[in-house]
């Protein structure tokens, strides 16, 4: 067979590589988003409950309405990067790192607070005492959050997004 005789088979389009790169950017959000969550419910059912009998069905449902919040916690702190970031490009990186963490946790946390407790409590008159002892005891867990998401995560997630 002469090599001017050689067929080919009908080519086959390649996928496209937006299309991977449009699911790599969901990644954060279908794995470190509801962990956060998870995490952050379970605390705050917690203070809001202490080790009732039926704690881990009321986390979980804790959980399933905490998870709707996350994504507009994500689109609060993409906002919040893009306003103090520049301003804070002449701080030191690791101080401007924790100051983002801190506003990110005080953030999170007003969101999960008030989501969970609604959730463990209802509306009642006594929700803003509840919602106020679940947002500053759990506040410091937040602050871990911030401080790991910030120093540990985001980066290698910058990262790996730029791999794509």
């Amino acid at each position: 067979m002469k090599s001017s005789e050689v067929t080919s088979a009908p080519a086959t389009p390649a996928p496209s590589p937006a299309a991977g790169f449009r699911w790599r950017r969901l990644v954060p959000l279908v794995t470190v988003m509801p962990a956060i969550a998870l995490i952050l419910s379970g605390v705050i059912t917690w203070i809001n409950l202490g080790g009732v009998d039926d704690f881990f069905s009321r986390w979980m449902l804790a959980f399933a309405t905490a998870l709707p919040v996350m994504p507009l916690g994500l689109l609060t702190l993409v906002v919040l990067d893009r306003v103090l970031g520049p301003r804070l490009s002449a701080w030191p990186r690791v101080l401007a790192t924790v100051v983002l963490a801190l506003c990110t946790a005080l953030l999170m946390e007003l969101l999960m607070a008030t989501a969970v407790t609604l959730s463990n409590q209802g509306l009642s008159a006594a929700f803003p005492a509840q919602w106020a002892t679940a947002y500053w005891r759990s506040l410091p867990a937040g602050v871990v959050i911030g401080l790991v998401m910030g120093f540990l995560i985001k980066p290698r997630l910058n990262r790996w997004m730029a791999a794509a």
